[in-house]
């Protein structure tokens, strides 16, 4: 006798999460960074999908039609002299992720262009007609530097430029003029590290202190305790800042991480539709998983010690239209012998 129309499966949490990411691959494209309908690729999302699948041993369909397409893209770039660094640096982490060696005449014209975006006093900026700097855009360039094995220039004068940005509270602003933000804190503390190391970090305490401040210590809130707002004023935690507090506090000293709580949380982050991690929303809105949350997931655990407990196995919903069938059928048929017999009484 069929009692139930869901279809309980139950397989370890990153057999959903890689099942998830392979749904959102176009493929010899890339990845969409969300199941829809209408599937557009996302540079971002095939960086971050190829990684996740590689750490588990999978790999994309026709990796040389992908290969050449993602070097096309970047190729094209500068063909059409219209960079995008966001856009680039995801393209060449893709690359390098598939062991994909670019010709050393386009490193050259990435180099170039990064060397272009310097400026005198320190920092990158986002493009080479432009001077206006930024800790995001100097984050770019300089991991697009270490992608293409290229060296940067006068290290000493783009730490300071990073310090400058450094503010009374601990955190970091986008520039030496803007208050602090988790995200450029984030980039900020991936610069200096990146470059040397954190000593340089006139109070590291204080750095700390200002990242943990984004920290739902409340047990009672069963939706946010154990991760990490966005800003002061942020209703939920959300996977992506929780994601750069842990990775930048990580960086400083990990044992002021909050490790079991916020393994727990994210792990509760897990959808049962699809196997993919979502962020809390507000209201009706509707939760819907994605590539991006699901790596900032899967990198949070990593960060925490904690992939291994990917590997529990979970029970998932999943519905089948053919036992909605059966059921529905069986329904009407017991219906009409009721309707049968109960009219033979009557009589």
């Amino acid at each position: 006798m069929i009692n139930a129309i869901p279809n309980v499966l139950s397989k370890t949490r990153n057999a959903y999460l890689t099942s998830y990411i392979l749904n959102n691959e176009i493929k010899s494209r890339g990845f969409s960074n969300a199941i829809s309908g209408n599937k557009e690729v996302s540079f971002e999302a095939t960086a971050y999908a190829i990684d996740i699948l590689k750490f588990y041993g999978k790999k994309p369909a026709e990796i040389e039609l992908l290969q050449e397409r993602l070097d096309v893209n970047v190729t094209a770039m500068f063909d059409n002299d219209d960079v995008d660094l966001y856009d680039l640096y995801f393209l060449l982490k893709s690359l390098e992720l598939l062991d994909y060696s670019i010709e050393t005449n386009l490193v050259n014209r990435i180099y170039t262009f990064l060397n272009d975006t310097k400026q005198v006093t320190g920092g990158f900026s986002l493009s080479n007609t432009s001077t206006s700097v930024s800790i995001i855009s100097t984050f770019y360039v300089i991991q697009l530097f270490l992608l293409i094995d290229k060296p940067i220039e006068n290290t000493t004068l783009q730490t300071n430029w990073v310090l400058s940005c450094n503010n009374d509270d601990g955190g970091f602003g986008g520039n030496t003029s803007l208050p602090s933000t988790l995200t450029n804190t984030y980039y900020a503390l991936t610069i200096l590290n990146k470059l040397g190391d954190l000593n340089v970090l006139s109070d590291s305490n204080k750095t700390i202190n200002y990242l943990k401040s984004f920290y739902v210590s409340d047990s009672a809130d069963l939706d946010d305790f154990g991760g990490y707002l966005p800003d002061e004023v942020a209703l939920f935690a959300l996977l992506s800042s929780t994601y750069f507090c842990v990775e930048a506090i990580s960086l400083i000293n990990e044992n002021e991480l909050s490790s079991d709580s916020t393994t727990a949380w994210v792990l509760d982050r897990q959808a049962v539709q699809d196997g993919g991690f979502v962020d809390n929303t507000h209201g009706n809105q509707k939760k819907l998983s994605s590539v991006t949350t699901s790596y900032y997931a899967f990198k949070t655990l990593e960060i925490l010690k904690s992939l291994s407990k990917l590997k529990q196995e979970i029970g998932m919903v999943e519905f089948n239209f053919l036992i909605l069938g059966i059921v529905l059928i069986s329904i009407v048929f017991v219906i009409a012998i009721s309707i049968y017999i109960w009219r033979k009484r009557r009589i």
